[in-house]
């Protein structure tokens, strides 16, 4: 409409959001991303008080053995009449004893969300990485995926019947094991274990990636939704990228693709990695010919 200084000042204000629409309004000017990160503070005798409460230490001692579904349920429990403050030092709490998604899923409950190594930990850093690599992945993607799928839960079971970090249905994992060599297990017992799964998971991420003309937005929305939806979704003529995300068919594969490009920027972020703008990832989304074309120039121009 050519009313571009209250554009710019709209761009400004949303800019200062650490979100998607955030990311793509710096994008729109220019300015750096808000990845601002501040500490949930707890005193070590806020931290003593709490686990030294009788329904923390039964959670604690069930998770420790291994019992996590009435480990969550006893954590359910105890957390429920918290406070605000309660309910940040719990999950602060739950951090340190590597029991991320407590902590993720406590720490929301209050609605802090500046604590970005606590919302969006490290761990399996090791094997993200690897697998990652072999499957040349940003390993920063593949974080976001878990962080989706999971927030790091290893027994996850969704109500489809998808298990694992990164969430994979039995009969995916099946058909995916047996592409690979050495040729990893699709049990179920074996989906549920960290390694296991994020081999599988981030080979499968490779595959629809390769599939999809190496669009990130197309391999993302096809782990939701399935390949063979994306392929259909497919437009007649070329549209933004961000355009064609608002107009996926299905809201929760909508608001996956978006929470997974912004957790992508975020976790480069907390891998000390400069983050790659997101409209860098939008190349326009078309026909497949037209996909296949921009494909082979973004090969080029990488050399």
């Amino acid at each position: 409409m050519g009313r571009q200084p209250e554009a710019e000042a709209l761009y400004s204000a949303l800019a200062e959001e650490r979100s998607y629409y955030g990311f793509l309004a710096a994008d729109r000017i220019g300015v750096p991303y808000n990845l601002y990160h501040a500490e949930v503070p707890a005193s070590a005798a806020e931290l003593s008080e709490m686990r030294h409460r009788p329904g923390i230490q039964r959670a604690h001692e069930l998770y420790r053995l291994g019992r996590m579904t009435d480990a969550r349920r006893e954590w359910r429990f105890v957390t429920r009449t918290l406070d605000r403050r309660g309910l940040q030092v719990a999950a602060k709490l739950a951090d340190r004893w590597d029991w991320h998604d407590r902590a993720i899923f406590t720490l929301a409950k209050t609605e802090y969300w500046d604590d970005l190594s606590l919302r969006f930990p490290l761990t399996h850093r090791s094997q993200i990485e690897t697998q990652a690599r072999d499957a040349e992945l940003d390993s920063a993607w593949v974080f976001a995926v878990v962080r989706q799928e999971s927030a790091f839960m290893p027994d996850a079971r969704s109500h489809a019947g998808a298990l694992g970090l990164m969430q994979l249905m039995p009969a995916t994992a099946k058909d995916q094991a047996r592409r690979m060599q050495p040729r990893p297990s699709w049990q179920r017992r074996h989906l549920l274990e960290p390694d296991n799964n994020i081999r599988l998971g981030a080979a499968y991420l490779s595959r629809v990636y390769q599939d999809l003309y190496r669009h990130p937005v197309l391999a993302t929305a096809a782990y939701n939704a399935g390949p063979g939806r994306v392929k259909r979704w497919l437009p007649d003529s070329d549209l933004p990228a961000d355009l064609w995300i608002e107009m996926i068919p299905f809201s929760e594969t909508r608001t996956y693709v978006r929470r997974v490009m912004t957790y992508t920027v975020i976790y480069e972020h907390r891998l000390q990695n400069e983050p790659t703008r997101i409209s860098e990832r939008l190349r326009p989304i078309g026909t497949p010919a037209n996909l296949a074309a921009s494909e082979a120039a973004a090969k080029g121009s990488q050399g």
